[in-house]
């Protein structure tokens, strides 16, 4: 009973993710660890979507000395991999994969996107 609960809350979310067993499919989580990632997600986001100022904000809390916004843009910019300007669920759980439990290729893979700024498929000093 437990899952079929989680899997209408999944469904119930504004922005609807796939669904939990494409997800499973598609990162390296089971089926319990999407469903607190999934929990935490929207307690800190009820709409199912973080757009970027949420996310700075957010991040800010893990780096309360200095000014971490430079950088937030950039993780948010990665997280967000369609570029419309917010992250939903499916999204973070995606990047979160690789950066956690992906392959060496992935994780530099996921990391020069990072830092190509400007998606032209160089990463330069500037």
């Amino acid at each position: 009973a437990d899952g079929a609960e989680a899997d209408v809350e999944l469904a119930a979310v504004r922005h609807q993710p796939e669904g939990l067993a494409r997800l499973q499919a598609q990162t390296r989580f089971s089926k319990t660890e999407l469903q607190s990632l999934y929990r935490g997600f929207k307690a800190e986001c009820p709409s199912g979507l973080v757009d970027e100022d949420t996310f700075k904000l957010i991040y800010s809390q893990f780096f309360p000395q200095g000014d971490a916004a430079a950088y937030a843009r950039f993780l948010f910019n990665a997280f967000d991999a369609d570029g419309n300007g917010a992250i939903c669920f499916q999204d973070f759980v995606l990047g979160l994969s690789v950066l956690l439990r992906g392959t060496v290729q992935e994780k530099l893979r996921w990391a020069f996107n990072l830092y190509d700024l400007n998606k032209d498929g160089c990463v330069t000093q500037e």
